[in-house]
């Protein structure tokens, strides 16, 4: 499927299932199920997550040598100036997931990143940084995309490191179905928040 179907499908799922009541809420839900949606095509070569994660790597290894130049030259722990503020985890689990991000943009198209291991290993690693309110959203998000590329014909090295490759070969990733279903899940998006703006439970 095209990435703004499965933007779409993993945003509908996670609109229903973590129901947000509150306006940061409902922006956290979407922010991290686009994420989700998304993650797992860094693995498409020249795709635009594919420089985007190449660049945070970037920014990491160059953040990491600076740090190790200031206190060396500075006398200035940053890593202990960190841990103060407490936020110690959310860095860690940022740079993990930045890492393994990266490690999926090099790794053949729907291998690791659609497999049951990269999408435990993903969503730990926000669950260690972020808790339940980003690890369920992005957990049925990127599911959400492993189910959907199952319909194509290609398909997915699901049990990864293994090469074989399981597909319902019902349809192209940029044909009819693509285009219906993302009609389908934006639609059925627009009619839930329109529920919920006005009092009505789903």
């Amino acid at each position: 499927m095209e990435k703004k179907t499965h933007v779409m499908c993993a945003n509908l799922v996670s609109l229903y299932i973590m129901k947000p009541s509150n306006i940061p809420e409902l922006l956290i839900t979407c922010g991290v199920a686009s994420l989700g949606g998304l993650v797992p095509d860094v693995d498409l070569k020249d795709s635009t997550s594919d420089k985007l994660f190449d660049r945070l790597m970037t920014s990491l290894i160059t953040i990491v040598a600076m740090s190790f130049f200031i206190k060396y030259f500075f006398d200035f722990d940053l890593y202990c100036k960190v841990k103060e503020y407490d936020f110690l985890s959310y860095l860690i689990s940022i740079c993990l997931f930045i890492i393994i991000a990266y490690f999926g943009s090099k790794s053949s198209h729907r291998s690791f990143t659609h497999s049951v291991i990269g999408l435990l290993i993903y969503t730990g690693i926000l669950f260690y940084g972020f808790g339940f309110n980003v690890f369920v959203p992005y957990f049925v998000s990127h599911l959400s995309h492993i189910i959907l590329d199952l319909f194509n014909r290609k398909g997915i090295a699901l049990f990864y490191p293994s090469k074989f490759r399981i597909c319902f070969d019902l349809c192209d990733s940029n044909g009819r179905v693509n285009k219906f279903l993302f009609i389908l899940f934006s639609i059925l998006i627009v009619v839930y928040l329109i529920l919920i703006s006005i009092g009505i439970k789903i």
